[in-house]
């Protein structure tokens, strides 16, 4: 007769628990956004302005690319929080619930991006151009390129004064009035 080996209680459930996990996470087929994400409909809060969180899922505005959220502006000479009102309007555009998202792609932080638009109808990356608060991407949405063009032409939000693209931004580009100087602490001797 053939001896088992001893397998510790604790470490029983292994197998079962191994199959569990993988059925769970292994994919169906080619990588594309994630099928939860199709439509997503509910109640979101704005973590940046062209960011919005559903519960624990995030997803990116399509097409709109608004002031980061800390990013600030220049206008008549009078340095402004463009990116705080940028997110201001995003939290007010979200008042009117449920949000529904339609995925178009991801980004790449593998984020869903999606078209969203309240309960009224308002497409939130487009009201967020045509204020002046976000910069269209034409490679994603070129019609939102003509809401972009009426925006500068009228000089509103951002395009009153000054201000950085937000890609540049996030790549650490900054007016000249916005720099931080650097300087290492010297000791006078």
């Amino acid at each position: 007769m053939e001896e088992r080996p001893h397998i510790h209680p604790h470490l029983a459930f292994l197998p079962a628990a191994l199959v569990l996990v993988l059925g769970c996470t292994l994919p169906d087929g080619p990588a594309h956004a994630d099928p939860d994400f199709d439509t997503l409909s509910g109640t979101a809060r704005a973590v940046d302005p062209d960011t919005l969180e559903f519960g624990f899922r995030r997803i990116d505005l399509w097409g709109a690319d608004a002031l980061e959220r800390f990013q600030k502006c220049l206008v008549n000479g009078q340095s402004t929080a463009c990116g705080a009102e940028a997110w201001q309007v995003t939290t007010n555009l979200l008042v009117a619930t449920p949000i529904i998202c339609e995925v178009r792609g991801k980004n790449r932080y593998h984020r869903n991006m999606a078209v969203c638009r309240n309960a009224n109808g308002v497409d939130i990356g487009q009201s967020l151009i045509a204020r002046g608060m976000a910069v269209a991407r034409r490679d994603e949405m070129p019609e939102y390129g003509a809401t972009e063009d009426s925006a500068k032409q009228s000089r509103v939000g951002a395009w009153a004064g000054e201000f950085v693209d937000p890609l540049q931004w996030r790549r650490g580009e900054r007016l000249p009035e916005h720099e931080i100087e650097i300087r290492r602490w010297q000791r006078d001797e």
